[in-house]
């Protein structure tokens, strides 16, 4: 009996107090788990390319490797997005190309959080920037954006709106102050 709830996955008594649900198939899902990381790999570099070219990002750009963790039975993996060349979007858009990047991924495995650990962005440390520098340390201390600054047109409807109000306001004022308004009298 005990050899029948192992080989289909049934708990079993250890022979102890405890009795400690063990299923038979844990052995087949590692060489299951191993068989599927070259396809899993694939996926990982295709999907990137992909979601790259869907973007408008120049393929070139950003280039992925697929690094393996194995931990005991199972083999984990890191998707490592290299830098190949330095575009400013790049970084105020990574979250949204890497939150995509992960949706397409998962469109194709639903599973993909249990094996995939991490997505990580590398810069090689010899790419050019036009930021060599760090700035002064006290720029980090402002926390809160910057206004963007108006375009010319925002400026020209800006000054229109003001100008209209503050005629208005002055109409209302010598309306409120001319001396045939006298009131209670």
């Amino acid at each position: 009996m005990e050899l029948i709830k192992r080989l289909f996955g049934g708990p079993f008594e250890t022979g102890g107090a405890t009795s400690e649900p063990v299923f038979a198939d844990s052995a087949h899902q590692a060489q299951d788990f191993a068989a599927q990381l070259p396809t899993r790999r694939e996926l990982l570099r295709v999907r990137t390319r992909n979601t790259l070219r869907m973007a408008g990002i120049p393929e070139a750009w950003v280039e992925p490797q697929v690094l393996v963790e194995p931990q005991g039975r199972r083999t984990f993996l890191h998707l490592r997005l290299v830098v190949r060349h330095w575009d400013e979007r790049l970084l105020r858009y990574a979250v949204a190309f890497q939150t995509r990047l992960m949706s397409e991924i998962e469109r194709i495995d639903p599973q993909a959080r249990e094996w995939l650990l991490s997505i990580v962005w590398c810069f090689p440390p010899d790419m050019a920037s036009p930021y060599p520098e760090l700035p002064q340390p006290s720029a980090w201390l402002d926390a809160e954006p910057q206004p963007q600054p108006l375009q010319a047109s925002e400026q020209d409807d800006v000054q229109s709106d003001l100008a209209q109000l503050l005629a208005l306001r002055d109409a209302e004022l010598t309306r409120s102050e001319s001396p045939g308004d006298v009131r209670g009298h």
